[in-house]
């Protein structure tokens, strides 16, 4: 009985502490470019060669196989939403832009006591806490920091882009 008690309260905790959902993980809008294009080159090689064969049977068996290029550039072009595609990647990359604002805050914090930026990712984390906190979902690629500028890139899990907010750029509370 105890030992029930104790497994549900530990699954029960873990279900609470469960990761946030980031989202579904978008494709690089090129992809959907490329497939389109190089689809629409196929299905037209395809369908001109069967033009131009005189035999029957290979003339149909590639005006048959032209259908398949055709329909992914059909589904490119005509069932991927890519406003909503482009609206959904724009507020992955704000979240990732917000992050960065409560970094460069706890930058501007520590170079007002210390003199210097921090380069150090543990050490941003325990800075970050009164600007906001870390996005779960957002993660940091790079950083860099001197004595007189820092510079980070940071992405969404789900975004296929990324931000870069360089402190150079005006002030440090400054997008770059």
């Amino acid at each position: 009985m105890a030992i029930d008690l104790v497994v549900k309260n530990i699954i029960l905790k873990e279900w609470i502490v469960a990761q946030a959902d980031c989202g579904e993980k978008i494709p690089d809008l090129i992809i959907y470019e490329q497939v389109s294009q190089y689809s629409i080159w196929i299905a037209l090689s395809l369908a001109i060669g069967g033009i131009l064969v005189e035999q029957k049977t290979i003339k149909r068996i590639l005006m048959v196989i032209a259908v398949l290029p055709l329909a992914a550039w059909g589904y490119v072009q005509f069932m991927v939403d890519y406003t909503s595609l482009k609206k959904e990647i724009f507020a992955y990359n704000v979240l990732a832009e917000a992050t960065l604002a409560n970094i460069a805050e706890a930058q501007d914090r520590y170079k007002s006591e210390q003199g210097k930026y921090i380069g150090d990712l543990r050490k941003i984390y325990s800075h970050i806490g009164g600007a906001g906190g870390m996005n779960e979902c957002v993660k940091i690629l790079n950083m860099t920091a001197g004595f007189e500028h820092w510079r980070a890139e940071a992405t969404h899990l789900s975004s296929p882009e990324s931000v870069i907010w360089d402190s150079r750029a005006g002030t440090s509370l400054k997008k770059g």
